[in-house]
């Protein structure tokens, strides 16, 4: 317990930090809220036209899809807040030895590396996203609770596949197959799993974890069952551990000799 008060220490500092700094850029403010209004309405816009024009698609509804989006949408800017840019760029900062300086600091460098860049400015894309699924999903405490435990649990388990897979940076030197991962796992993200086949579907459960990032959750907004709630849960719990497991073991190839070169 008091190990996790101390990392929720240091990540308070970083978004405090981090705050000040982003209060310099205030546009940057009304820029991420227009983003974000427009990217939900084009996903929204998108669906109901081709609610329209097919009638429909196989095994959701729209309401259904729209709560996918708002879960979708808000597991992104959880991150985003918590993390920013260094969910996404981290294997970037690994191939110029900027990970060098987190390796001699008394708190966890996979927790520094990844955790520094928190951006609490984007937390407004929580708002967006969390005003979607509202204005189509009634506000009980049912309802709420679903919500609140769907981006928790999504986030985590997204995040943890993301830790994971910037660890193949320490092998292959290297991040091209870290952003085409991550273009697959956005790509399908967005999409209900039950459009997929049946292979695809064990993928998208498995090895590339879209279906976590709204589908599973849009399903137990519509039919809860508690069964897949404690399931979620449970990869929720395990994830973080194999992705810290995973990327210590790359540590160890870690040469950052080789990189003097590119940090100067």
């Amino acid at each position: 317990m008091r190990l996790l008060n101390r990392y929720f220490t240091l990540l308070a500092a970083y978004m405090r930090v981090n705050w000040h700094g982003a209060l310099e850029y205030r546009a940057n403010f009304l820029f991420e809220t227009l983003l974000s209004i427009l990217e939900v309405g084009m996903y929204l816009f998108y669906w109901k036209l081709f609610f329209g024009i097919a009638g429909g698609v196989g095994g959701a509804s729209y309401q259904q899809l729209v709560a996918l989006i708002a879960f979708n949408h808000c597991i992104y800017a959880m991150l985003d807040t918590v993390m920013g840019n260094h969910i996404w760029d981290a294997s970037g900062l690994i191939i110029k030895g900027q990970f060098d300086v987190l390796l001699v600091q008394p708190a966890s460098p996979i927790f520094q590396l990844f955790f520094s860049g928190a951006q609490p400015l984007r937390a407004v894309q929580l708002i967006t996203g969390t005003a979607v699924y509202f204005a189509i999903i009634p506000l009980t405490p049912e309802s709420l609770g679903l919500y609140l435990f769907g981006i928790v649990a999504g986030g985590v388990i997204f995040g943890s596949w993301l830790v994971a897979i910037h660890a193949l940076t320490f092998r292959f030197g290297n991040y091209l197959i870290v952003i085409k991962l991550m273009s697959v796992i956005l790509h399908f993200a967005k999409k209900p799993a039950t459009i997929f086949s049946g292979a695809v579907r064990l993928v998208l459960y498995t090895v590339i974890p879209a279906a976590y990032l709204g589908t599973v959750q849009a399903e137990q907004v519509m039919n809860p069952e508690w069964g897949t709630i404690g399931a979620l849960a449970a990869v929720a719990v395990v994830t973080p551990f194999i992705a810290s497991l995973i990327f210590r073991r790359g540590m160890r190839l870690y040469e950052s000799g080789n990189l003097i070169g590119a940090r100067m």
